[in-house]
């Protein structure tokens, strides 16, 4: 259709259009064409509006199905197993190894092939659906691997733990490498304490537990120093795993006398950290480590005293206090 012909521009301005149109590029819309002969005059009335286009349909509504996929799949996966146990406990009352064995290993690979076909595209429900599969994936071979060590093996328990722990730790690991997430790290991070408890008490037997404790401890101290530099992502699941270690190597190492001097420090440490960085997570920990940590040091060195409840009370109104300021300073407006 030419807009020359029908009188609603001129050539002149048929002629500025064209090449505007030319510096722009190649145009989608139609070309305006001169008219082959002299523009006829417009009529008398008012040229008639260019018709306008369809309105522009309203955006897309935000999709739902992410969520409600991830929230069957917990709820699907939570089922199954429990349902699994229950029927395979009342009709197979004394299930043999090798059965327990082949559950196992099916429920290794039917929920790590799950999460490996499953593609995320781009959504975080999808993802964290797919790293609480792999999640259910790992404990299942180390179940797998504690029935094979403990009862066709033959092992001692120490050593069918440590074994069990190397081999979800690998596994875990090879997860972990692959996607990044933070439950395949904690999984990683929970068989490597695993691994070192188990090993030290194989190497040490006289230690008891403090041992294998100090050996946790440490190994959460590199784990924290890894997450720092960068090593270990993301960096708050390696932050999160570094707390929890702490908390249980210094619990561990609690028989000792020494034990409680590094529990409290430990625990006076993540109160340090909680409050420099600002994290009430961080304090929520150290809150743990209070309940853990205090009551038994005060029944050990001040029995039958009145001193005991009262430092709890202490504690405990410190960190209502820690808590009323920083929930204060989160509300505080920021200087413009």
């Amino acid at each position: 259709m030419c807009w020359v012909a029908e009188g609603w521009i001129d050539r002149e301005q048929a002629a500025r259009i064209e090449a505007g149109e030319a510096a722009r590029g190649p145009a989608t819309a139609p070309a305006v064409a001169p008219a082959s002969g002299p523009a006829p005059a417009p009529a008398s009335g008012p040229a008639p509006a260019p018709a306008s286009g369809p309105a522009p349909e309203p955006g897309p509504a935000v999709h739902r199905g992410p969520l409600v996929v991830e929230a069957l799949g917990y709820v699907g996966g939570v089922l199954a197993i429990v349902a699994g146990f229950v029927a395979v406990d009342q009709l197979w009352p004394r299930i043999p190894t090798g059965a327990q064995l082949a559950f196992a290993a099916a429920g290794c690979l039917a929920l790590g092939a799950a999460a490996g076909v499953m593609r995320t595209g781009g959504e975080a429900a999808f993802g964290r659906l797919r790293s609480v599969l792999w999640l259910l994936s790992t404990a299942c071979l180390a179940a797998f691997m504690g029935l094979l060590t403990s009862q066709v093996w033959h092992l001692a328990w120490e050593t069918a733990t440590l074994v069990s722990a190397a081999v979800a730790t690998a596994y875990a690991a090879g997860l972990w490498w692959r996607t990044r997430a933070a439950l395949q790290q904690l999984a990683m991070f929970a068989g490597a304490a695993v691994l070192v408890g188990s090993g030290i008490h194989l190497a040490a037997p006289g230690t008891d537990t403090w041992g294998p404790g100090l050996g946790v401890w440490v190994l959460s101290v590199a784990w924290g120093a890894c997450a720092y530099r960068g090593y270990l992502a993301p960096q708050l699941a390696g932050y999160l795993a570094t707390g929890i270690g702490l908390l249980t190597g210094a619990e561990l190492t609690m028989q000792e006398a020494a034990g409680h001097v590094l529990a409290l420090v430990t625990v006076a440490g993540l109160f340090a950290a909680g409050i420099a960085l600002r994290r009430v997570w961080v304090l929520v920990l150290a809150a743990i480590g209070v309940l853990q940590v205090v009551p038994q040091t005060a029944a050990r060195y001040l029995p039958q005293s009145v001193a005991a409840p009262l430092a709890v009370f202490t504690v405990g109104l410190a960190l209502l206090g820690v808590a009323l300021w920083l929930a204060r300073a989160h509300r505080a407006p920021k200087a413009q």
